[in-house]
This record gives C-alpha cells, sequence and structure tokens, in this order.
C-alpha cells in the first residue's frame, strides 16, 4: 500500500513537471513571436517632372449662323463646313483627322409684351469640326483657312504630346528615386537602418501645358493676324513609398 502511494506521488510529480515545462515553453515561443510582427516603418512622397514639347493639337472651328429661313441657314453652316474641309484638305491633313459634327437647330425667341409671351424669333443653326493637327506648324494656317471659309469660332488648341507615355515612366522612376533618397537621408539623420519597401503606390497623373499658349483667331479678328506659341507640356507624376527601418 505504501509503495504504491509512492508510485502514485512520482508519477503525479513528473506530470506536474511536464505541464510546467510546456506552459514556459509556450511563453518562451510567443514572446519573440510577437515580437518579430512589430514593424518600424518610415513613409514618404517622392515627385517627379519632365517637360515636352508638344507635337499634336485638337482644335474645334465653329460656325454659328442666325435667321429666319431655316432652309438657308442650313445651306450656309454646310457650305461653310465643306469649304473648311477642302482647305484643310489641301494643307495635308488627312480625313481621320477631321470630324464635322451634326448640324444643331435651335429656335431662338423674344418677348411679346402684348401677348405677354415668348414667341419665335429665327433660328440659330451650327456645325463644329473637331481637327487634329500633327505639325504644329499648320496651326496659324488652320486658323486663316478657317477665317477665310466663314468659321466663327475657334477653340484653343488642346495639346499633347505622342511621348507622353515614355516620359511619364520617366518621371515615375524620378519619383521613386527621390522617395528613397529623402528616406536615406532621415535614416541616417535618426541613426537608423533603412529596409526594403513594404508599400509603394502611384498618384493621379498631371499633363499640362506651362506656360499657356497664345492664340488669336475670332470673327473680330483678322485671320492672318493669328499667332500661335506652343509652349510646354509638364509631366508630373507622384509615389507613396512606405520603407522599414531597424536600429
Amino acid at each position: 500500500m505504501h509503495k504504491n502511494r509512492h508510485v502514485q506521488g512520482l508519477r503525479y510529480h513528473q506530470l506536474l513537471c511536464a505541464l510546467t515545462a510546456s506552459f514556459l515553453l509556450c511563453i518562451g515561443l510567443s514572446v519573440p513571436a510577437k515580437a518579430t510582427d512589430e514593424l518600424h516603418l518610415i513613409k514618404l512622397t517622392g515627385t517627379g517632372t519632365l517637360k515636352l514639347v508638344p507635337d499634336t493639337a485638337l482644335i474645334t472651328l465653329g460656325i454659328n449662323v442666325r435667321g429666319n429661313d431655316l432652309s438657308e441657314l442650313q445651306l450656309a453652316a454646310d457650305s461653310a463646313v465643306n469649304n473648311i474641309l477642302a482647305k484643310l484638305r489641301a494643307l495635308n491633313i488627312e480625313d481621320k483627322d477631321l470630324a464635322a459634327t451634326n448640324i444643331r437647330i435651335a429656335p431662338r425667341y423674344r418677348y411679346d409684351k402684348g401677348r405677354q409671351e415668348s414667341v419665335t424669333n429665327g433660328y440659330e443653326v451650327s456645325r463644329d469640326i473637331n481637327v487634329t493637327v500633327r505639325n504644329l506648324t499648320l496651326l496659324s494656317s488652320v486658323m486663316s483657312e478657317a477665317g477665310d471659309a466663314g468659321i466663327n469660332t475657334i477653340s484653343a488648341p488642346q495639346l499633347s504630346s505622342s511621348q507622353y507615355e515614355e516620359s511619364y515612366l520617366k518621371a515615375l522612376g524620378a519619383a521613386v528615386h527621390q522617395a528613397k533618397t529623402r528616406a536615406q537621408a532621415l535614416a541616417e539623420a535618426a541613426d537608423v537602418r533603412l529596409g526594403p519597401v513594404i508599400h509603394m503606390s502611384t498618384q493621379q497623373q498631371s499633363y499640362h501645358p506651362q506656360p499657356p499658349m497664345m492664340m488669336r483667331a475670332m470673327a473680330s479678328d483678322s485671320p492672318e493676324s493669328a499667332t500661335y506659341q506652343p509652349g510646354e507640356l509638364v509631366v508630373s507624376a507622384s509615389v507613396d513609398v512606405t520603407f522599414a527601418i531597424s536600429p
């Protein structure tokens, strides 16, 4: 009987030691694991900018006529459009770069005091031609020919460049390089080590003319006085970069 109690006590002691060792082992493993999951980070934004000379322009030419005879107004609008299309083709602008819109007709009104209501007072007929100019030296000629053809509205050209995508990728690389350079400077100042990139994202692209080009070609001006300066396009890229740092 005494021997059995001794054996049972020994087994209980062994079991207690085993449970204690397992508990201590769990504690010992969990603490370092939690510590290694905690990363120290540094976040920066880098920007890159390049300038381009535009090589393409989109310009809208418009004809707007008013009167009482709708048939005559339609003929006048169509005649002006056909006239300017012929002149643009003579400048070697291809048909794929010319898009004439459908005719638009809108009644005009005036207020009749006697009847105390608005009454029809003729019509306004208009058409537009969207022109893509791939040789910017032709822009002044396009505006001059538009005036000769009876065009009475000319939009400011929308400038673009065929080299945009290539330039944006270069600006993007410059933005990343700037972010990394600044992160390294901050890490050295704080006496820490700069680690790998943890996260990186781009911001909205920027693409605009600078300085604004100059243009003058309206119905009240002489077409020969139209002037144009293409200026430059500014391509900008921004990136947000998160780096790991360590002591």
